[in-house]
């Protein structure tokens, strides 16, 4: 009953956002501006996004090397197919697929798999947010930030820098750190409060018996061209559309998309995707017909190109998402899931 609750409001949340980014649209508008789409904007925007998928996959392995020795095969099986799972499935329960596929495939525990997960996130968050002020202040007041838009930046700053505050003190000062956190938490939510504690120990564990600065520089390496793919990408099919924008509109728009999808909506980010681009585009005076239409180039090839990623590795396991989803709910509960 909970769960169901749960994703009727996620999939209301995705309804209202959809809602939101297209009560405005003027149908022929939008036809017509897909109509002008330079063909060598699409080709570049999938390429690139092969691009950022391909980086994705090889930066996760720096993570979970630590801990786990992982073949290519298994790695882009994991992976491809975990990466997908996270578009397709509703209340985020794709964020256990990796974990849980590392753990079946590799024995490798499944909270260290998580907490690899945990960091992953954490440190895109904090690079996106502070790049979202960044880029903003460099447009100007030429191209104000709507309120609630910068008020959602804000939040999402200070979340993802107290998270990644608390990672860098648990790899200082372990215990303390862990003990601060449980007792910070316990009162608030024990359930919750003691998989937290055990992810981010499990990955500490871990991320300690990094062989040397290499591995970081690499995670480093993948990372900057993962989100300059992005940006360009974005930029790009901007100008295949015929836009006079800066460059830096492109990385705004992909910062702006991180902060959106945040919010837990339906499968593939449905809606937060369209509201989140309505909200960036706004800033450069594109109205909602043409935010629409660019909505229509770069949301399915961005689904496309990440199912594709992840499709090959379904046949003949179709009774794996079914149980990924057990375990990503038992997990998520805080039950006798994978340990």
């Amino acid at each position: 009953m909970k769960r169901a609750l749960r994703l009727g409001i996620s999939l209301g949340l995705s309804g209202l956002f959809l809602w939101f980014a297209f009560h405005n649209v003027d149908l022929d508008t939008m036809w017509a501006q897909l109509r002008q789409v330079r063909w060598w904007a699409v080709v570049a925007f999938a390429l690139l996004t092969m691009l950022i998928q391909l980086c994705r996959i090889l930066r996760w392995e720096v993570l979970v090397r630590p801990f786990v020795k992982i073949s290519t095969p298994t790695l882009f099986r994991v992976s491809g197919l975990g990466l997908m799972l996270i578009m397709v499935l509703p209340l985020r329960l794709g964020e256990f697929a990796r974990p849980y596929l590392l753990k079946k495939e590799t024995g490798a525990p499944f909270s260290a798999g998580v907490g690899s997960v945990v960091v992953e996130r954490a440190m895109d968050g904090l690079l996106v947010t502070v790049l979202f002020f960044l880029t903003t202040f460099l447009l100007g007041a030429s191209h104000p930030v709507p309120r609630p838009l910068m008020a959602a930046a804000v939040a999402a700053l200070l979340f993802f820098a107290a998270v990644t505050v608390v990672i860098i003190f648990a790899l200082i000062t372990e215990a303390r750190t862990l003990a601060l956190v449980r007792r910070l938490g316990t009162p608030l939510a024990p359930r919750l409060t003691e998989r937290a504690v055990g992810m981010l120990g499990a990955f500490v564990v871990g991320l300690r018996s990094l062989p040397d600065v290499r591995a970081l520089a690499v995670f480093i390496g993948y990372t900057l061209i993962y989100w300059a793919a992005n940006g360009w990408g974005m930029y790009l099919v901007m100008r295949g559309m015929g836009w006079d924008v800066p460059l830096l509109a492109g990385f705004t728009i992909v910062c702006v998309l991180v902060i959106g999808i945040m919010i837990p909506a339906g499968p593939g980010h449905l809606g937060t995707f369209q509201g989140a681009l309505l909200a960036g585009l706004s800033i450069f005076n594109i109205g909602a017909s043409e935010a629409a239409a660019y909505g229509m180039v770069i949301y399915p090839l961005t689904l496309l190109v990440i199912i594709a990623f992840g499709v090959p590795y379904l046949f003949g396991h179709g009774g794996e998402v079914s149980e990924i989803m057990r375990a990503s709910a038992a997990a998520e509960e805080g039950a006798a899931g994978p340990s």
